[in-house]
């Protein structure tokens, strides 16, 4: 019986038919790996794709830009806020609109804004409260007059009237709020424009 077993496990040794039974998984594996290898090198790649220059989008593209940044620069904040205006592209660089909100005294030159930097709310709040001509507070009269305290009544001014949810004076205004911001001043404009009065020239 023992060698009869023997025998038989000697045999199938020696038969080509069983060398090929016992490679055959490794050669499974080894195809098996090659495939997979073949199937990662076929993935599609995602080439680096630089961020958009902002200056170089449409005014309706920009709103949309806004919405995916996590903060607004100075630059950014000038320009969404002269979109209130019925003209905008009287004012196509960085250095005209900032004369023209200077020149409404929307901002001052005390400030020391540089585009790159970070807008703050305050300074928000001040530019919204010129351009959308909103009721100035007996607060941002006097901080008018004194230069003390005006971007922060002028935020108060804003929370008050539903353009501006509240924070901080210095604290960074986002995109979501910024764009935020502007619909809202839309919506404040075109209210006001409804409940003037309409007048006629040649009416007595």
């Amino acid at each position: 019986m023992r060698r009869s077993s023997a025998h038989r496990r000697l045999s199938l040794r020696r038969d080509p038919k069983h060398r090929y039974l016992t490679a055959f998984p490794w050669t499974a594996n080894a195809i098996l790996s090659i495939v997979l290898l073949l199937q990662g090198c076929s993935l599609p790649q995602r080439t680096f794709q630089p961020e958009p220059d902002p200056a170089t989008l449409s005014d309706h593209v920009f709103l949309h830009y806004l919405a995916t940044q996590p903060v607004i620069t100075v630059d950014e904040g000038i320009r969404a806020v002269l979109l209130l205006d019925e003209n905008p592209e009287r004012w196509p660089t960085y250095e005209r609109r900032y004369e023209e909100l200077r020149d409404r005294n929307a901002i001052k030159s005390t400030w020391r804004l540089t585009p790159g930097r970070i807008l703050d709310k305050g300074t928000l709040a001040h530019m919204l409260c010129t351009v959308c001509d909103l009721p100035q507070s007996l607060g941002e009269w006097l901080a008018a007059k004194t230069g003390l305290g005006d971007r922060r009544a002028a935020l108060g001014t804003c929370v008050y009237e539903g353009i501006l949810t509240g924070g901080l004076p210095h604290a960074p205004v986002t995109g979501g709020e910024l764009l935020s911001a502007i619909v809202n001043s839309e919506t404040h404009i075109a209210t006001r424009r409804k409940a003037k009065p309409e007048t006629h020239p040649n009416k007595p």
